[in-house]
């Protein structure tokens, strides 16, 4: 119920609007004909014109039906008039292109102008202003169009009066836009005058109305003199006064000049307000103009007040801020836990702070305007070379180390670690260099305690992976080791796609060893064998590890079939060359070993313990073919 309300009272309400659009619209028209110089009621002042395009533009489209009913219901009263009467044919043709030229023109002025302008106030600026002037002209094109053609079709009007009648429509409507308009579109930017004013308003308007009287209605060539009061108003008061001025004058002129008065009475009335369009259009052009580049002076000069206030205010903040930072940096030097300074170009210190004069030994006066060569000497070269440097390059040097010939009371020389900074001007130019110094003395013997300790720990780390990756009775590799070389050789032979033989040997009847020589023995005979073999392995790649008890295993990266089977045999060789006496073997009275060799070139489908299990599989075979020999592993 609520919402049906308001949908009526929205209803109501725009009814009631475009009913006074259509009244409003209708007089317009009435008083338009009066001015009806041509056949068919085309008039040299169309006043709806200056109406419709300032509602269409403040308003928008709700204006639209009120002038379509105003214009149908006033030109159906005009064309009634025309004799003879028209068919009815023509009669709505010339009532529908009327109708429509009479919309699309605000529409088509009110879309350029709201398209193309940069600023919302059209009339404050010398661009918009322009822009407004064109589409004021231009749109009047479209009725003038619109409305002539059609006169003609009806037959209303001659073709061959097509020309005069078009031109004296265009002016009759673009007139009203310079004229009238403006003056409804600025009447939402008044200001209240105060009362000094309005009597001056007052004066300036009667001294107008005087002169325009004498012009418009007595006829004296005096129409020069509305150009200054012109031109005073929009310098005193404003566009909108200048603006209302132009369409009083203009309307005293168009209607005294209708009445046979005036300066622009020439042998036809047409002819006259012809005449009297072009002085109304330069008056409103020359008012329109010269107030947009007085508003933007005003805008200039209020923005550049602005700007200036606004400066002025920064001004003060950063003279506060600066003040402000002057103190902070006073008490930042005065307290700082480092040594701080600044030199000239000439590499005098002109700032210091206690702490820095402290470290030199010396007053703090006493340090400023003097060089470095003179209060620190044997430090002095390492200072200035670094703050040349920093003058020479305009860049930060950081991390400077400087050692004295002083000695702390532990021993250890002075050292201070120093930072210097360029500080520029304002044309980016090193002016003096700022420095900050702080004594790294216990730091640098912390440092050497550190690398002492770092160097400690790196030799037993060296050990610790030593007793990890060595058997600790043979001193030669221990199974972990052999696993990981194992892995990394397979990697590393894949991508090189290179062989890797790997061979296993263990002792023969090496439980009945040490049944009979006792496991003191056994493990000399183990240590004995693998550093044998240790001794035939000659490329550092090479690498011979215990297995597990009596079993040994070899890794011969790079080595094909061939070789491997010739290293095997050396390392049998060398074994039965130490002669180590075993009774209890059923090959003989001395120590030997079986041996199985595996070889392949390694892939990415296969795992290194198949490599294992092939040698393993050789050993196996070399044990069941009688022990003491080295054999080949082969998948038959």
């Amino acid at each position: 119920m609520k919402g049906n309300r308001l949908f009526q009272k929205r209803t109501i309400r725009f009814v009631i609007f475009n009913l006074l659009v259509a009244i409003a619209y209708a007089m317009g028209v009435r008083l338009s004909h009066e001015f009806a110089t041509l056949p068919a009621t085309v008039a040299s002042v169309w006043f709806p014109s200056g109406m419709t395009l300032a509602l269409v533009y403040l308003l928008g489209n709700r204006a639209v039906l009120g002038i379509i009913c105003g214009s149908t219901y006033a030109l159906m009263l005009g064309l009634f008039k025309v004799n003879p009467s028209l068919p009815v044919w023509s009669f709505l043709l010339v009532l529908t292109f009327c109708a429509c030229g009479n919309v699309l023109q605000p529409l088509v002025a009110t879309y350029w102008i709201k398209r193309y302008a940069r600023h919302q106030d059209i009339f404050s600026h010398v661009n918009t202003v322009v822009l407004y002037i064109a589409a004021a002209v231009f749109a009047p094109m479209v009725s003038a169009s619109l409305g002539v053609t059609s006169l003609c079709v009806a037959g209303v009007i001659k073709w061959h009066g097509y020309g005069i009648s078009w031109v004296t429509w265009w002016l009759g409507s673009a007139l009203p836009h310079l004229i009238f308009t403006p003056t409804i579109l600025l009447w939402k930017n008044l200001s209240q005058p105060n009362e000094h004013r309005w009597l001056e308003i007052t004066l300036v308007l009667f001294v107008f109305l005087c002169v325009s009287w004498i012009c418009f209605l007595k006829g004296y060539p005096l129409a020069y003199l509305l150009l200054p009061i012109l031109i005073w108003t929009v310098f005193r008061y404003g566009s909108f006064f200048a603006s209302l001025l132009v369409s009083l004058v203009s309307l005293i002129a168009i209607l005294s000049t209708a009445r046979g008065h005036g300066l622009y009475i020439e042998n036809s009335p047409n002819q006259s307000l012809l005449l009297l369009q072009s002085f109304t259009a330069v008056f409103s052009l020359t008012s329109l103009i010269l107030s947009a580049v007085i508003d933007e002076r005003k805008e200039a000069e209020l923005s550049l007040k602005q700007t200036m206030e606004s400066l002025e205010t920064q001004v003060i903040e950063r003279t506060k801020e600066l003040q402000q930072s002057k103190a902070q940096l006073s008490g930042f030097f005065a307290s700082a836990p480092v040594g701080m300074g600044i030199v000239d170009r000439q590499l005098r210190y002109i700032r210091i702070n206690p702490l820095l004069a402290e470290i030199y030994q010396r007053d703090l006066d006493e340090c400023l305007g003097r060089s470095a060569q003179e209060i620190v000497p044997d430090l002095s070269l390492q200072i200035e070379a670094s703050l040349n440097e920093v003058f020479k390059t305009g860049t930060p040097l950081l991390n400077q180390e400087n050692a004295s010939n002083l000695y702390n009371p532990d021993g250890t020389l002075q050292t201070w670690l120093s930072s210097y900074f360029p500080i520029f001007d304002l044309d980016d130019i090193p002016v003096a260099v700022g420095f900050v110094v702080f004594e790294i003395s216990d730091r640098k013997r912390a440092e050497a305690d550190m690398k002492y300790a770092e160097s400690i720990l790196r030799k037993a780390n060296l050990e610790l992976e030593s007793l990890v990756n060595i058997d600790g009775l043979t001193q030669i590799a221990n199974r972990r080791c052999f696993n990981q070389r194992l892995e990394l050789e397979w990697s590393r032979l894949e991508r090189e796609q290179q062989p890797l033989t790997l061979i296993l040997f263990d002792i023969d009847y090496f439980k009945r060893y040490n049944d009979c020589y006792g496991h003191q023995m056994g493990d000399d005979c183990l240590m004995a064998i693998a550093q044998a073999v240790k001794q035939v392995l000659l490329r550092p790649t090479d690498l011979v590890a215990r297995y597990g008890g009596e079993e040994f295993a070899v890794i011969l990266p790079n080595t094909d079939a061939k070789g491997a089977i010739i290293v095997a045999e050396q390392i049998r060789r060398t074994i039965t060359n130490l002669c180590i006496a075993h009774q209890k073997s059923d090959i003989g009275d001395i120590v030997t070993v079986s041996i199985g060799v595996a070889s392949l070139i390694p892939n990415s489908i296969q795992e290194p313990s198949m490599l294992v299990k092939q040698a393993d599989v050789a050993l196996y075979h070399a044990k069941q073919r009688g022990r003491n020999q080295s054999v080949m592993f082969s998948p038959c």
